[in-house]
């Protein structure tokens, strides 16, 4: 069984244990896994599978247009990999979601009721570019630090500085970490956010498993904030990283996803 992980050079670059996690991974289970980068189109030839970890809708697309199985599919990714098509997505199958409001810099500026609010590129990662803003000024700034991309606009969350991720794998939640942050309303990990294992409360686990019978997700995350008292979807990540995994639970999440795709055969 031949399968392809698909990545942009950089993020091959910067992934580099975790591609030779699987490859060893698979030994043992048949699976030969090939990294291939994207940037200048793919290469000739269709594998068994692709595990597509480039948030490129149209490389999947591509790929499927060969006959291969994506991991996640064109459309996860199509949906997932742009925040406004997500929240669009999920009002329209009344999944809560923090009010927004999306738009394109050469755009006339969506007004702004109350401030703060949260600014954020629409195809961002990692929370890179999201910015609080508290005024006119700092508002310009932002739209001039996102362009030429898309952005959207929400209120700030009463709560903030925390999240959860939830671990999506086969459709099914697998697992949870709590994302906390002092002193910053993004409790990312990679820009420094505590993180703990957590059990999803009845609440979390019926939002989330809503959320998985909307989509075919093989693995994704799918993050929870609260307003207003309330869970409420912020983000899918259709490709979503593992290390807060790891850090948090007894768990190969890696050697569970090889398993998944040998039962895709």
């Amino acid at each position: 069984m031949t399968v392809w992980l698909v990545y942009e050079k950089a993020g091959a670059e910067r992934n580099r244990e975790y591609i030779n996690m699987h490859i060893e991974r698979g030994k043992s289970r048949g699976i030969e896994f090939v990294p291939v980068l994207c940037d200048d189109g793919l290469p000739e030839g269709r594998p068994d599978l692709a595990v597509v970890r480039a948030m490129r809708p149209d490389v999947s697309k591509e790929l499927e247009g060969r006959g291969v199985r994506c991991v996640n599919s064109a459309r996860v990714s199509e949906i997932c990999n742009n925040k406004a098509r997500t929240y669009e997505f999920l009002h329209a199958n009344n999944i809560p979601v923090i009010p927004w409001v999306s738009a394109l810099p050469e755009d006339t500026p969506p007004e702004i009721e109350q401030y703060p609010a949260v600014i954020k590129p629409c195809c961002g990662h990692g929370g890179a570019n999201v910015t609080l803003i508290h005024n006119d000024a700092e508002y310009a700034q932002a739209r001039e630090k996102i362009a030429p991309d898309e952005y959207v606009i929400q209120p700030l969350a009463t709560e903030t500085g925390r999240d959860m991720r939830v671990y999506i794998l086969g459709g099914e939640p697998v697992a949870a970490v709590l994302r906390s942050a002092d002193g910053d309303f993004r409790s990312n990990f990679s820009l420094g956010g505590k993180v703990e294992a957590k059990a999803l409360s009845d609440a979390e686990r019926s939002l989330t498993e809503r959320v998985c019978k909307l989509l075919p997700f093989d693995y994704c995350g799918i993050d929870i904030m609260y307003h207003n008292g309330k869970p409420v979807i912020n983000e899918i990540e259709d490709v979503v990283g593992s290390r807060m995994l790891y850090a948090t639970h007894d768990m190969d999440i890696v050697a569970m996803f090889v398993d998944y795709l040998v039962s895709l055969k």
